[in-house]
């Protein structure tokens, strides 16, 4: 990537945020730090496209882990800046001869195991397999493998959700298989695989992290009563078992009246 493309953006992105961050933390912490860090992720992880014009395709997702006290603070003083460094990211790769499938999304998410200062950048494609945020397609489950006898998710006394698919992406996205209204819920918040019997839950790198009986989680094999919390939104997840006599114990077996 060319040097002027870097120096000229990080000096736009320090003009609309350098305030911010002058106020906030000094010296410690200067708005370049993050706009080298971006515009290292995104050379570092573009992907030859075969199909298309000959352009690299540029990353359309970062995370930048801070600790949690530089996470507040800054993004209570500047709320919009994930949306800002959306916007100077489509410039970056445009000047850089870079294509973009989809308009970045920045997430910024707290790691307290960081050293005070401290910024990383992961970069991902939403749209391509494997990416952690945009595993959307369905899959229907396997006629041969062991499943959860009438998985179902409950939210907030609306009707139970029953889970039938190898894959279940929840968030506030309208693309994902379960959608939660709630502006506090990341676009693409979590996901439910089926593995070995058992539905396991994955945060995708959600800004507000997920909590599982009172406990950040990022993974968790699930059981059934667990109750979920992402942004102000909470889900119980259930499903029918055995009793020790070999019966099948329901959902309202097990639940209150």
């Amino acid at each position: 990537m060319k040097d002027q493309h870097v120096a000229r953006l990080e000096a736009q992105l320090e003009r609309l945020v350098e305030n911010t961050f002058a106020h906030l933390f000094g010296k410690r912490v200067k708005a370049q730090d993050i706009a080298l860090q971006l515009a290292r992720a995104l050379e570092d992880f573009a992907v030859s496209d075969s199909l298309g014009d000959g352009r690299r395709i540029a990353p359309d997702q970062y995370t930048i882990s801070m600790t949690s006290a530089m996470r507040h603070q800054l993004l209570q003083h500047q709320p919009d800046l994930p949306q800002i460094l959306g916007n100077y990211l489509v410039e970056l790769a445009t000047n850089a001869g870079y294509r973009l499938n989809l308009h970045p999304q920045v997430d910024i998410i707290a790691n307290d195991s960081l050293v005070i200062g401290a910024v990383s950048v992961i970069a991902t494609h939403r749209n391509r397999k494997n990416s952690t945020t945009a595993i959307m397609q369905r899959v229907e489950l396997d006629e041969g493998q062991d499943v959860p006898h009438n998985p179902q998710l409950l939210i907030q006394g609306k009707p139970a959700i029953a889970l039938s698919t190898d894959i279940v992406n929840i968030g506030r996205s309208r693309d994902n298989h379960i959608v939660i209204d709630d502006r506090a819920v990341s676009r693409y918040h979590l996901q439910l695989r089926l593995r070995f019997g058992r539905y396991t839950l994955f945060d995708t790198q959600s800004q507000g992290g997920t909590m599982v009986n009172n406990v950040r989680v990022k993974e968790h094999n699930l059981q059934t009563g667990d109750v979920i919390q992402i942004g102000n939104t909470q889900l119980v997840y259930m499903e029918d078992r055995l009793n020790s006599d070999g019966q099948t114990q329901t959902i309202d077996d097990v639940m209150p009246d």
